[in-house]
């Protein structure tokens, strides 16, 4: 067959199976970053302490850090289509154990099942950008597919303080968990793990000389040999150091200690501080649909290591004035750790890309990923509740000294990661202008 007309028939497959992992996706970035703005309402609603609420985040990080390593190498195994659909079926559960909880213990082990499921839906997602688009595609198709997933987050800030205001918490999580169970319907009926599920060759080959009809999809990958073979890569294992740094600093502020600082430290009403938060989401959307076009232009390593630089200023900046920081300012440096967190982490995933067969994507995205998470968003999140909770006694509202000293944690891990960036480059043998995506 015509080698354009076998890339039409790839094309129209797909989209729709694209369509329906971004969707899947858009449910992570939500349920990750609602509490920054549920916050106050749990904390009274349950009756938590700041280390209640830092280890409710934490259980959330934890369960999703820790699953992601085991969830990949499983998807890997069985196929984005069987695994998505459990997936979110285990969201819906999960959703309405946490809209039903009455207690503290109820409400976590509700937000841990979600957590689980959640990090799967990421790692299928870029199974199904692996499989069926090609490596030079890669890019830009990945940033797109974070770039519309991020407005899951963008619906876990003002969206979502709407609905609390007139429906309150619990019934709003309901809503995410009908809203699951029909994902799962679709994602069953129209996911294809791979083009020769269809008869058609792998995206890859149609850039080739030869395009071979009913290609063989390569075998399924091996678990343990596929987790010792990804554990032996020392660039790897750089690279996550390299973005612990930006993934930490941006999911803490962003994801669970916002809107308690913000209320806290400036005494910002809730509409102001979703507001805020909203545009700190907004700068996780623009950061990834412009990171496809970043990474081409300029490589994955001059991403990474330009987004940490970035980063560690804007930090910084927070931290030394915090006591006299405007709502401008505010909103400037929250739309700043958004947009450059995800940018930066976006360059990450690429640079997995360029270092990883296909068919160990799900292994490798899980293991690497779940590294960053554990050492970085999930420890981190549990050490601020202990930093603010020894400072402040206890006592509400939190000090700005509580936020700043933890806030001077992060720099130190700002620091490592921007090193680590530069230690990457020489590892790698190139200068780092050189080191592009082609």
């Amino acid at each position: 067959m015509d080698k354009e007309k076998l890339l039409q028939q790839l094309q129209r497959y797909r989209l729709p199976i694209y369509i329906v992992v971004v969707l899947g996706f858009m449910l992570t970035p939500f349920n990750r970053q609602a509490p920054a703005v549920m916050g106050p309402e749990l904390i009274k609603d349950l009756g938590l302490t700041a280390v209640d609420f830092g280890f409710m985040g934490l259980s959330f990080m934890w369960a999703y850090a820790l699953m992601n390593a085991p969830l990949g190498n499983w998807l890997d195994r069985i196929g984005v289509r069987r695994g998505l659909t459990a997936l979110l079926l285990m969201i819906s559960i999960g959703s309405f154990i946490f809209c039903t909880a009455q207690t503290f213990l109820v409400a976590v082990s509700g937000r841990i099942l979600v957590a689980i499921a959640v990090a799967g839906c990421f790692i299928a997602g870029v199974k199904i950008i692996t499989n069926w688009y090609s490596t030079k595609e890669f890019p830009a198709v990945y940033g797109l597919y974070m770039g519309f997933a991020m407005l899951g987050g963008v619906g876990a800030t003002a969206p979502l303080q709407f609905m609390m205001t007139n429906y309150g918490w619990r019934y709003s999580f309901a809503g995410i968990g009908i809203v699951s169970v029909i994902l799962a319907v679709i994602a069953y009926l129209v996911i294809k793990d791979r083009p020769a599920d269809v008869g058609l060759p792998g995206p890859d080959e149609l850039t080739g000389p030869a395009a071979p009809v009913g290609s063989k999809a390569a075998p399924r990958a091996n678990g343990w040999e596929a987790f010792k073979e990804i554990c032996r890569m020392p660039k790897l294992w750089v690279a996550n150091f390299c973005i612990l740094g930006v993934n930490s600093s941006g999911q803490v502020i962003i994801a669970l200690w916002g809107g308690v600082y913000l209320a806290n430290v400036y005494g910002l009403s809730k509409p102001v501080v979703a507001e805020i938060l909203m545009v700190s989401a907004m700068g996780l959307v623009i950061g990834a649909f412009v990171s496809g076009w970043l990474v081409q232009k300029i490589g994955v390593l001059n991403v990474m290591l330009s987004g940490t630089a970035v980063f560690l200023i804007s930090w910084l900046y927070m931290t030394v004035y915090i006591h006299t920081l405007t709502i401008l300012e505010l909103k400037i440096l929250f739309a700043l750790f958004g947009f450059v967190q995800q940018y930066t982490v976006n360059g990450y995933f690429s640079l997995i890309r360029q270092l990883v067969r296909p068919e160990q994507m799900g292994t490798a995205t899980g293991l690497n990923n779940g590294f960053v998470w554990i050492v970085g968003a999930g420890a981190f999140q549990q050490v601020w509740g202990l930093i603010i909770n020894h400072i402040s006694q206890g006592v509400t509202p939190y000090p700005a000294a509580a936020f700043q000293t933890a806030m001077w944690l992060q720099v130190l891990v700002l620091v490592l990661g921007l090193s680590c960036g530069l230690y990457l480059a020489k590892m790698l043998r190139k200068p780092v202008q050189d080191i592009s995506y082609n």
